[in-house]
């Protein structure tokens, strides 16, 4: 889990890990963080002036989003890491399209892939059996997506390539099969295995 810091609207991502801030724990629901690679070139889109921008995305998705500071580029990538955090998936899809909307606004002709940062414990959620789901997404959002190792440890990297329209609608398949166990209640769908 990716730890952040931060002073008042949008966070931002210092080293590896820091905790979301949080109240008394016995209230706080389980939250899902969903860490998107954004080429560093876009990210200032996505901050806007004096952070106007992403306040105001986290407020319309009820979601809090950490980006990394300029220095802290993803390995092996030009990329800097947005995380988006919130209990509800809902929240999760809502903000990704927000983001992945605003960047293909403001650069519509060069904002074309975007990446995803998946444990590999749970990269099979998407893969599937024999390669099934991921051929599903293709195939439903017209999608181009590829699986690459990472050079962190037990991560994988997941890329979508595409129009924004084909980037979210495989990005909303990205979320419902890495956080189903969620969806679930804890509970694995018959005949849906994990590799």
């Amino acid at each position: 889990k990716r730890n952040v810091s931060g002073d008042g609207g949008a966070r931002i991502l210092s080293g590896d890990a820091a905790e979301v801030p949080t109240g008394n724990e016995d209230d706080q629901e389980e939250t899902h963080d969903l860490a998107m690679l954004i080429p560093s070139e876009f990210v200032g889109a996505l901050i806007g002036t004096g952070g106007s921008v992403i306040r105001r995305i986290q407020w319309q998705a009820h979601t809090t989003i950490a980006i990394s500071n300029p220095d802290q580029i993803y390995p092996g990538t030009q990329s800097r890491i947005v995380t988006v955090m919130s209990p509800s998936l809902a929240a999760l899809d809502a903000a990704q399209q927000l983001l992945l909307l605003r960047l293909a606004q403001n650069y519509p002709e060069r904002f074309t892939e975007v990446g995803v940062v998946v444990p590999d414990e749970v990269m099979g959620r998407v893969i599937g059996k024999a390669g099934k789901r991921i051929a599903t997404i293709r195939e439903r959002c017209q999608a181009e997506v590829t699986q690459r190792e990472a050079v962190q440890n037990g991560e994988r990297l997941l890329v979508l390539k595409g129009s924004v329209v084909e980037m979210t609608h495989a990005m909303q398949q990205v979320i419902a099969y890495l956080f189903e166990e969620a969806k679930d209640g804890g509970q694995q769908r018959e005949g849906v295995g994990l590799q």
